[in-house]
């Protein structure tokens, strides 16, 4: 499958003022980066009740497919722990599997590989790529048998891209004999004030820590060390931002002076103060998520949020 060359994603990041995320997940650094971010303040790492919902959603999916050949698709793995939490899951019901990861990252996309292999018989093939692959991701797979049922986890997505860019993308990849998981991390809010946006907003805040801390800012940082411009943007900040009706959080700098200079072989400019924004995060809330799909022809079927309702899991389906 064809990607963007990354010279061309570098200079729109510049030209657009808005970091591509995937930069920050390539690389040997960048990836141990984001492995000491999700080890020091994923609440995965210190409340089992985050782990809990998603073995209960791959025990149940499991349970529905018994026996079954069943192809998982992790669409951004990541460390890959999830995923391997829903092939064991599989396998303990007899399902006979096969496991594609795809991964903007190599280093992740090997990680994730390693540690699925004790629970499959097959040789894994992880796709390195972003996710502008995926209108080509279902002809590539059509090399595998006709039988396997398409399992699609997208565990981690909805934080990282506009919601008219990600579910328009899944629902047209969607087969009507496939099956999608998706995660969505939440602002803790009761839903009786869901409609409200300022409670909307606090309870945004109230988990801001998980983000606004050193080894974070570390790990979103590194890209603009390793493109050479750090020393002339301000240092980043986070601020709660409203990204087509859903809240999240946005980290930017500034350009502290006038800049100007040759960006692979293109000119680059911008003003004294002007943003570049290095990251940003959703944060959905089920109603809203829900909400959300359905302009896309996608619904939520079975789910579970954890008990302090920062972060669900579910079942698609179309509509």
């Amino acid at each position: 499958m064809r990607a963007e060359p990354q010279k061309t994603r570098r200079q729109a990041s510049l030209q657009s003022g808005a970091i591509d995320h995937l930069f920050h997940y390539q690389g040997v650094k960048q990836s141990q980066l984001w492995l000491d971010v999700h080890r020091a303040h994923a609440p995965l790492s210190a409340d089992l009740s985050f782990e809990d919902i998603f073995r209960k959603i791959s025990l149940k999916t499991a349970r529905e497919l018994a026996g079954r050949s069943v192809h998982v698709i992790a669409l951004g793995p990541g460390g890959g722990e999830k995923e391997a939490w829903l092939l064991e899951a599989l396998r303990h019901e007899g399902c006979a599997l096969r496991y594609t990861p795809v991964d903007a990252g190599l280093e992740l996309a090997l990680l994730s590989t390693e540690i699925a292999a004790p629970f499959l018989a097959t040789e894994t093939l992880p796709i390195v790529g972003d996710l502008s692959l995926l209108e080509e991701l279902p002809s590539w797979l059509d090399r595998y048998p006709e039988n396997e049922l398409r399992l699609y986890t997208a565990f981690g997505l909805t934080p990282n891209f506009l919601p008219s860019w990600l579910f328009s993308r899944l629902s047209s990849l969607l087969r009507p004999s496939d099956h999608l998981l998706l995660s969505a991390n939440l602002a803790p809010l009761d839903e009786s004030k869901d409609q409200d946006i300022e409670s909307y907003r606090a309870a945004c805040e109230t988990v801001l820590p998980q983000y606004n801390n050193p080894e974070t800012l570390r790990w979103l940082s590194q890209v603009l060390e390793d493109w050479g411009i750090a020393a002339s943007l301000s240092a980043p900040t986070f601020e709660v931002q409203d990204f087509e009706d859903i809240l999240g959080f946005c980290l930017h700098s500034q350009w502290l002076s006038e800049t100007r200079f040759e960006w692979e072989n293109t000119p680059f400019h911008a003003r004294a103060g002007q943003s570049l924004r290095l990251f940003f995060s959703l944060r959905y809330t089920p109603k809203r998520l829900a909400k959300t799909l359905q302009h896309f022809g996608l619904m939520l079927d079975d789910g579970f949020t954890t008990p302090c309702r920062q972060e669900g899991v579910w079942r698609v389906k179309q509509t």
